[in-house]
């Protein structure tokens, strides 16, 4: 009876003490966040690190079976390859595609004053719009709806821009974290064992035997997706850049980026893509705008009955309803990313709901 009183007691004064401190984050809450957002600029190299070892791992294991390498030597050769690819995209593709957008916001006015003005004519010179009051609504509603796309035209492209100057910010960070996953990845095996110890002592050997398990499968899902997407991607970027160049279309390596980016993200990423391209076009050269809205309409079609399913289809597993509302689930939580790991995190979840629902019909 006196240890239940003890305990009683314990209990008590823990909830008045867990209590006065949610207080005094609720009454401090401007200082916390700051002190907190000082605290991730601080740790930001070191999560970088383990994200940049996470990813290169898998290709330093390669280097080491494929050809028998030491560590250290697979190591350097990735970074090589890496820092090569890096100082390529820096010294002309990143140029490149900084004066796109500076030249897009220079010309955005002339874009929406030259797709006014050609509106104006396809409406006047069509008998079938020359309706009194119909030609009336289209010529308004098209003078209201320009502007509007301008707008929103800006806002896109202000968007990309300040995506790239705080890319450009944060890289000495990003440098350091990178250079910080080299002895994250020299000792990877130390970090695991780690990892699984305290997973151990925090949850005990049952439940810490399904959350590795959990997170075993989600890591081989997250590979085998990522991996299988990127390399769609890549591939249809590669094949937007090409056409777009044959189109004559202005800033094709900028929009075939846009393509190859946005189609990371399922479902609705290729039409993002698509539509960027295309209205940006349309401001002034309407009839390039048509042909490259065929044009990438026939390579996401191309994209989607053919390549993904190929690199993709059937290693993740998922009916599309599914799909889309992870999708949905993940941007609306965690923005793009959660767009892109919304699918192989669902998948992996959707195993353990089947095994469950399983176990309960076998009962």
């Amino acid at each position: 009876m006196k240890l239940y009183r003890k305990k009683h007691y314990l209990y008590m004064i823990l909830v008045v003490i867990i209590s006065y401190i949610g207080i005094k984050f609720i009454d401090h809450f401007d200082i916390v966040k700051m002190k907190f957002n000082q605290f991730m600029k601080i740790i930001y190299p070191f999560i970088i690190s383990f994200l940049a070892a996470y990813i290169l791992s898998p290709a330093i294991t390669f280097l080491e079976k494929k050809f028998k390498l030491q560590r250290g030597q697979s190591i350097l050769i990735t970074y090589i390859i890496i820092i090569g690819a890096i100082l390529i995209f820096m010294s002309f593709i990143f140029p490149i595609i900084t004066d796109s957008i500076l030249d897009l916001f220079k010309h955005i006015p002339e874009f929406s004053a030259t797709a006014q003005s050609y509106s104006d004519q396809v409406i006047e010179s069509n008998d079938f719009l020359d309706i009194g009051h119909l030609s009336k609504v289209v010529r308004n509603n098209l003078k209201s709806y320009i502007p509007k796309l301008s707008n929103i035209l800006m806002d896109t492209l202000d968007l990309l821009l300040k995506g790239t100057i705080s890319f450009t910010a944060s890289f000495l960070s990003t440098l350091v974290g990178f250079i910080i996953s080299i002895y994250v990845l020299m000792d990877k095996e130390k970090f695991v064992s780690f990892g699984k110890k305290l997973t151990y002592i925090l949850l005990k050997k049952e439940k810490g035997d399904l959350f590795l398990e959990f997170g075993k499968n989600l890591h081989k899902m997250i590979v085998i997706y990522i991996g299988a997407k990127s390399l769609d991607s890549a591939i249809i970027g590669s094949i937007a850049f090409i056409g777009m160049l044959f189109l004559k279309v202005k800033y094709a390596l900028l929009f075939a980026l846009i393509v190859g980016i946005t189609n990371m993200i399922p479902y609705v990423g290729p039409l993002i893509g698509m539509s960027i391209a295309c209205i940006i076009n349309l401001f002034y050269a309407p009839m390039t705008a048509l042909w490259l809205f065929i044009f990438l309409i026939i390579l996401q079609q191309f994209d989607g009955w053919y390549l993904d399913p190929k690199l993709t289809g059937g290693k993740v597993g998922m009916h599309p309803f599914l799909a889309i509302l992870s999708v949905a689930l993940g941007g609306g939580f965690f923005g793009i990313f959660g767009m892109i790991l919304g699918i192989p995190i669902m998948a992996v979840i959707k195993i353990y709901v089947d095994a469950f629902i399983e176990r309960q019909g076998e009962v």
